[in-house]
């Protein structure tokens, strides 16, 4: 199944506009047998599929050594001295810090967090640049943890020049590196190793499983209500679900289109072009969308080509597609597993 991608590419990624397109941004409607997504706010269609998978990390216990030096993704070197009242720029950061059993160090989360571990954090907070850092200083955190370069290199050195260690995760390293910086950064390498291997060993069963099942052969689109500024997107290099179906071997069709993170880079003519095999989302922006008809309407091609014609569409949990955490292995294993059963 897998296609020439005619998609914007080289001809139209890089000059949508010249496109024409407008910037933005279970088999049933059941959850499928392979484990259990939140349940949906707003029903799912006909023949889409909510998938999910089932991970347990309880066995990986971290013993942080403190302090601990480390050289985080903007390149500088800070000793990390204490954790008690971690600051998380992001739910990537903070499930990592749950599955290495550090879930309690987290004083602060963003308020738009979805993950469990961040939305059970004492205290949330608005960051943009209209709010400024003042807001994170006055929480009287121990640690910062950024999860992107651009995004929180500069809050990090503000943190650090008030006498508040700071840290910033590479955004575009592999999901095993993010997980295994995060680690570092709390003095618990041995234990984000071991994270990080059961997720690679989970995302090789994944990719075992397409290769077995001859479901490799095809292309997926992953969309998003809350790509950059908040718009509709489409993922591209650098995120989880990016890495996840070229993991899988399938092709991702951000990453054809040389899109980057959540882009808003794309045109209607592209997405109809690039002829996704598969759509996927995560189960927050299926329901921001409110259902089918809003995902038409901020895609309005996406339903014509192979993956909207044919009902090929599965929303999974966000932890499992859309932030980098560790259960990305076993989100990896459910996508595989649902494509197998693709007619």
């Amino acid at each position: 199944m897998r296609k020439v991608l005619p998609f914007i590419g080289a001809a139209c990624a890089l000059a949508l506009v010249g496109c024409g397109g407008s910037p933005s941004g279970a088999a049933d409607d059941s959850a499928s047998d392979q484990g259990s997504g939140s349940e949906l706010s707003v029903p799912l269609p006909e023949g889409w599929k909510q998938i999910s998978g089932k991970s347990d990390f309880s066995a990986i216990k971290a013993d942080p050594k403190l302090p601990v030096e480390v050289e985080d993704g903007t390149g500088t070197d800070v000793e990390v001295k204490d954790i008690d009242k971690i600051i998380v720029a992001g739910d990537g950061v903070a499930s990592t810090l749950g599955a290495l059993g550090l879930g309690d160090k987290i004083a602060a989360a963003p308020e738009d967090a979805v993950s469990p571990e961040a939305t059970d954090a004492p205290e949330h907070f608005e960051f943009s640049k209209s709010t400024g850092v003042e807001g994170l200083l006055a929480m009287d955190g121990s640690l910062f943890i950024g999860d992107n370069v651009k995004r929180h290199g500069d809050v990090a050195k503000q943190f650090r020049d008030a006498g508040t260690d700071a840290v910033v995760m590479d955004d575009q390293q592999s999901q095993g590196d993010k997980l295994k910086a995060v680690a570092s950064y709390v003095g618990a390498k041995e234990a984000g190793e071991e994270l990080a291997k059961t997720v690679d060993d989970q995302l090789a069963d994944a990719a075992k499983t397409a290769e077995e099942t001859g479901s490799k052969d095809l292309s997926i689109i992953e969309v998003t209500a809350t790509g950059a500024g908040g718009q509709n997107a489409v993922a591209g290099t650098g995120t989880p679900g990016n890495e996840m179906i070229e993991r899988l071997g399938y092709t991702s069709v951000g990453a054809e289109s040389k899109l980057r993170g959540y882009s808003r880079e794309f045109s209607n003519e592209g997405i109809v072009a690039s002829a996704p095999d598969v759509i996927v989302m995560a189960e927050s922006d299926y329901e921001k969308w409110g259902g089918e008809d809003g995902l038409w309407k901020a895609f309005p091609t996406l339903d014509q080509t192979p993956a909207g014609q044919n009902s090929s569409i599965f929303v999974m949990p966000d932890a499992q597609l859309k932030y980098s955490s560790p259960e990305i292995g076993v989100g990896a294993q459910a996508l595989a597993e649902a494509v197998a059963q693709l007619p």
